[in-house]
């Protein structure tokens, strides 16, 4: 691949760098920068600041790392031995930072990892986290979490007890969640029963909108696509990518792969 942009991509680039310059140009000029061999063990998350100039990656081997995506180099490294680290994300608080825990307890964690302090603790779920995303508005101190204990709730980062707790049917096996470009949207899948659309300011009187899955696969993970949210992602446990119309909740397409797993 050209280790130097050609005259088309860096157009793009320049007119709008948030565009992924998705040009067939482009995509021939993408190539390794840069590989970090630091995890032993398997990396179960990474999740991008809102300026995207740092990642975060949880790994099986407790460590949670940073990275500048700028200058190519890993900045920072914690460790959870105790409880273990999953769904790491950076909230709105520079420095800080949220992550779900895999032992003892299935409290998510609020870290400054500048002190490497724990800044408070949001208790509540009976069951594996296996959603955690911050708000995507800039001006928004919430979170949404999903668990296995079959809820969804939607947290606000200064105060310890969540802001709604939603039990979804169907949901006892696993559910996922995520928010939509604008942060007043939430949708919620049940292992392979329904996905659901809701309004954040109003969670618990039930989605405004809702439509089977066309699959008898479980979802193991949903996410929008930026930046309009016009469509979803549903990473189902066989490994395949559902591509959905935000919309009319239809599906669209499904993306097969026999060796790679989540979304």
């Amino acid at each position: 691949m050209n280790a130097k942009l050609d005259s088309e991509t860096l157009n793009v680039l320049r007119k709008d760098p948030l565009q992924a310059a998705l040009t067939t140009s482009a995509l021939t000029d993408f190539y390794i920068a840069k590989q970090f061999p630091d995890n032993k063990a398997l990396i179960t998350s990474v999740d991008f600041d809102i300026t995207g100039t740092h990642c975060i990656t949880t790994s099986r081997d407790e460590s949670l790392r940073i990275y500048d995506c700028a200058s190519g180099t890993r900045e920072q490294v914690s460790y959870s031995k105790k409880y273990g680290c999953n769904l790491a994300q950076f909230t709105t608080q520079p420095g800080c930072v949220a992550y779900a825990s895999t032992k003892i307890n299935d409290t998510v964690r609020y870290l400054s990892y500048e002190t490497n302090q724990f800044i408070r603790y949001f208790a509540g779920h009976t069951g594996m986290v296996t959603s955690l995303q911050r708000s995507p508005n800039a001006q928004s101190a919430s979170m949404v979490s999903a668990s296995m204990d079959g809820t969804v709730r939607l947290w606000n980062l200064d105060t310890v007890k969540p802001v709604c707790t939603v039990n979804i049917e169907g949901g006892k096996n696993g559910v996922a969640a995520a928010y939509d470009p604008s942060g007043m949207v939430v949708a919620v899948a049940a292992e392979s029963q329904a996905i659901q659309l809701y309004d954040v300011r109003k969670m618990t009187k039930g989605p405004f909108t809702s439509a089977p899955i066309a699959s008898k696969l479980t979802v193991a993970g949903l996410k929008f696509m930026p930046p309009t949210g016009d469509y979803i992602l549903l990473a189902m446990s066989d490994g395949s990518i559902m591509l959905l119309d935000a919309f009319q909740l239809t599906t669209l397409a499904v993306l097969s792969s026999a060796t790679h797993n989540a979304i």
